[in-house]
């Protein structure tokens, strides 16, 4: 864990030391502004809701989370100091583990700074606390598997650009695929929209605390910082 913990804050440091972290939260924020108070006016709505709001952080969230973790692993292969890490006393899964953890705290970050649209929002009508909290942490897991899937193809490639690529097409498949369930056969109805982000995101947003969407969120977190720590140790090995 001490190693784990070493590799969280540098790479925490690091978001913060330079522009990326500032540059990338606050395109996050004005993706996130925009269409909520301008092409959705929240505040114009009868009822005060956050589920626009969140639909939108979703949405801005395919964007921000490849763009943090697309350097994470690949900018260490281009330069070299990937194979320098491997001489030292850290395991693949310490490094990929650490790595995610930073990720995650800057998925936190994000979503404490949408916390003003809550707040302002209560202010002009009663909110519901308790589909609020269960809508961000609906919005914490699925950021959190975005963050591990992003983990996953910086792990696979020496390039930022094609890792954010490779991130941004495996999650955005599954996300649209909500929006898009008129089209499924009926029979595979239940499946296709079991593997969908805003399924599982949508029930947490009404309040439903199901088990079936926890293990969902933490399957693909399982798998995908799985395979990373496999694509190390198969350049550990070659």
């Amino acid at each position: 864990m001490l190693h784990v913990a070493a590799i969280f804050r540098r790479e925490l440091s690091g978001y913060f030391g330079q522009p990326l972290a500032y540059i990338a939260l606050t395109i996050f924020m004005v993706l996130l502004a925009f269409p909520t108070l301008f092409l959705q006016d929240v505040l114009l709505a009868e009822v005060a809701t956050m589920r626009v709001p969140f639909f939108w952080t979703g949405v801005a969230f395919l964007f921000l989370i490849p763009a943090l973790t697309m350097r994470l692993i690949a900018e260490e292969a281009r330069t070299g100091s990937l194979e320098l890490v491997a001489t030292l006393p850290i395991t693949p899964t310490e490094l990929v583990f650490g790595k995610w953890l930073a990720a995650v705290a800057m998925v936190a970050v994000a979503l404490l700074l949408t916390l003003s649209f809550p707040i302002v929002l209560g202010s002009y009508a009663t909110l519901d606390p308790y589909t609020v909290i269960a809508g961000y942490l609906g919005m914490f897991l699925m950021g959190s598997a975005f963050a591990a899937v992003g983990v996953a193809a910086s792990a696979v490639t020496r390039y930022q650009v094609l890792a954010f690529l490779v991130a941004f097409g495996i999650i955005a498949i599954p996300f649209a695929l909500g929006f898009a369930l008129e089209a499924v056969d009926v029979g595979w109805l239940n499946v296709v929209q079991y593997l969908t982000f805003e399924y599982h995101f949508s029930n947490l947003a009404r309040g439903v605390l199901d088990s079936r969407s926890f293990m969902f969120f933490g399957a693909i977190i399982a798998v995908a910082l799985r395979g990373a720590v496999l694509v190390l140790q198969t350049r550990r090995l070659s």
